[in-house]
C-alpha cells in the first residue's frame, strides 16, 4: 500500500481512524446482535447505523447533481444501511445460525477492505490525497528519495522513477555504478535502498516490457563476494576488441565500401615528415 502521510491533513487522518473505530464497533454490534436477544446491543447498533445513514445523506447534498453525485452517495451509504438490515434480520429470526455470523464476518471484512466512504470521497473528488495529482506525487517523491546522492545519471534516475516506486519492477532499490560497456549494452548494481534488506526477487519480463529491451539480453545475477543486498544487472554484450580486417568487415564496409576488404596494414611513424 502506497503511503501517502506527507499528503494527508489532520482531519483526512482524524477521519480515518474514525472510519475504522466505527467498522470495529459496528462489526462488534452486529455480533452481538447474533449472539444474544437484549435490546441494548440492538438500539445503540440501528442508532450509529442511522447517524452514519443521516451524515451520508448530508454529505452528498452539499456534491453538485450528477451521476457522480449518486454514486458516491449509494457507496457512502452502502455500509450503515447494510449494517441495519443485517441487525433487523437477527432481530427477526429467533435462535443463533451459522449465516448470521458469516454475513456478520463478511460485512466487516468488506468493509475493512474496500473503504466505501473513501472510495465516496474520492468519487467525488473531496479526498485530496487520494487524486491522481497526489498519487503522483507521491511516487516523484518516492523516486527522488530513491536516487543514490550524487548520481545523476539518466538510467539511475529513470529506474528510480519507474522501477524502484511501490508497485514497481523492483521496489526499494537503487541502480549504482552504471556503465555503458558497447553500443547497445550496459552494467549496473542493483542495491537495496535499505541497508540489510534483499534485493527483490526482479521479474525480467516485467522490466523487457517496461523498457523495451529483448528479454534474452537482461541478466540479473549475484556478485562474487557480496549478499543478496547487491545484484549485478547486464544488459546485452560488452563490444570485444576485434583486428583491423574483422572491424572493417562488420562494420565499415556495409555502411562505405560495400563488398571491399583489408589486404593488408601498414604502421608508419606520423612524426616523419614525408610518408612512402
Amino acid at each position: 500500500m502506497m503511503s501517502l502521510g506527507p499528503l494527508r491533513g489532520r482531519i483526512a487522518v482524524a477521519r480515518g481512524y474514525v472510519g475504522r473505530t466505527a467498522t470495529l464497533a459496528g462489526t462488534a454490534g452486529l455480533t452481538a446482535g447474533a449472539l444474544t436477544a437484549d435490546t441494548f446491543p440492538f438500539v445503540v447498533t440501528i442508532t450509529g447505523a442511522g447517524t452514519a445513514t443521516v451524515w451520508g445523506l448530508i454529505w452528498s447534498a452539499t456534491l453538485p447533481k450528477g451521476r457522480i453525485r449518486d454514486a458516491a452517495t449509494a457507496l457512502y451509504l452502502v455500509a450503515p444501511v447494510s449494517a441495519a438490515a443485517l441487525l433487523v434480520t437477527e432481530r427477526l429470526v429467533h435462535g443463533l445460525h451459522w449465516w448470521e455470523l458469516a454475513l456478520d464476518a463478511a460485512w466487516a471484512v468488506a468493509v475493512w477492505k474496500v473503504r466505501p466512504a473513501r472510495m465516496a470521497r474520492v468519487l467525488a473528488g473531496r479526498e485530496r490525497s487520494l487524486t491522481p495529482e497526489a498519487v503522483q506525487q507521491v511516487q516523484e517523491q518516492q523516486a527522488a528519495a530513491l536516487v543514490p546522492a550524487g548520481s545523476t545519471h539518466p538510467m539511475s534516475i529513470w529506474w528510480a522513477q519507474r522501477v524502484a516506486v511501490e508497485g514497481g519492477v523492483a521496489p526499494g532499490t537503487v541502480l549504482t555504478d552504471v556503465e555503458r560497456t558497447g553500443e547497445k549494452g550496459m552494467s549496473g548494481l542493483i542495491r537495496a535502498a535499505v541497508p540489510g534488506a534483499p534485493v527483490p526477487t526482479i521479474s525480467i519480463t516485467a522490466l523487457s516490457a517496461l523498457r523495451d529491451w529483448d528479454e534474452e539480453e537482461i541478466r540479473v545475477e549475484k556478485v562474487a563476494g557480496r549478499g543478496a543486498g547487491v545484484r549485478r544487472l547486464t544488459v546485452g554484450t560488452a563490444d570485444q576488441a576485434v583486428d583491423p580486417y574483422t572491424h572493417w568487415i562488420k562494420n565499415i564496409a556495409p555502411k562505405g565500401m560495400p563488398g571491399t576488404v583489408i589486404t593488408g596494414v601498414r604502421i608508419i611513424d606520423t612524426d616523419t615528415k614525408e610518408l612512402h
